[in-house]
C-alpha cells in the first residue's frame, strides 16, 4: 500500500463530497453539477479534501460505494448531497491550464477515513480555477441516494 504523503498516480482518481447547498439544480430540482464553491478551501484548510477511489481496489463500482460509505462514516453526509470524481491527471491538467498552478494530490489516510487525499496548493479565492474545477475536472456526478 501506498506510503502516507505519497503523489496519487495521474490515472487514479479522487472523490469529493458536496452538499445539496452547493449542488447545481434545474427547475424540477435534478442535480445538474456543483457550484464552483464546493472546491473552495475553508478559512482552517490548507488542503482540498478527497477520498481515493483506488484505495479500494480495481472495481469501479465497489470503489464509488466504498468510498461513499467512508464519507458517512466520516461526518455527517446528507442525504440529498452528492460526490463528484475526477481523475487526478485532470486535476493537475485544470489547475495549470487555468492558473498556470502545479497542485498535488497526495495520500492521507485517518483512522476514520483511511482512503482520504487531499488536493494541494490550491489557492483559496481564485473564481475561474474554482469554476474549472466544478465545470471540467470533477466532471463525474453520483448522487448519494443512489448508492
Amino acid at each position: 500500500m501506498m506510503n502516507k504523503g505519497a503523489n496519487l498516480s495521474d490515472d487514479h482518481h479522487v472523490m469529493r463530497h458536496v452538499p445539496w447547498s452547493r449542488l447545481i439544480k434545474d427547475e424540477a430540482d435534478n442535480v445538474v453539477g456543483f457550484y464552483s464553491q464546493a472546491f473552495a478551501l475553508r478559512p482552517n484548510e490548507e488542503s482540498l479534501s478527497v477520498n481515493w477511489l483506488e484505495y479500494f481496489g480495481s472495481d469501479r463500482k465497489t470503489n464509488i460505494r466504498d468510498s461513499v460509505l467512508d464519507f458517512r462514516r466520516t461526518f455527517k453526509v446528507g442525504k440529498k448531497s452528492a460526490f463528484g470524481i475526477a481523475s487526478v491527471n485532470k486535476i493537475k491538467d485544470t489547475c495549470s491550464a487555468t492558473a498556470g498552478l502545479k497542485v498535488r494530490v497526495v495520500y492521507e489516510p485517518s483512522k476514520k477515513n483511511p482512503a482520504h487525499s487531499s488536493i494541494r496548493h490550491l489557492p483559496r479565492e481564485d473564481l475561474t480555477l474554482l469554476d474549472a474545477l466544478a465545470a471540467d475536472a470533477f466532471s463525474e456526478l453520483v448522487k448519494n441516494s443512489d448508492v
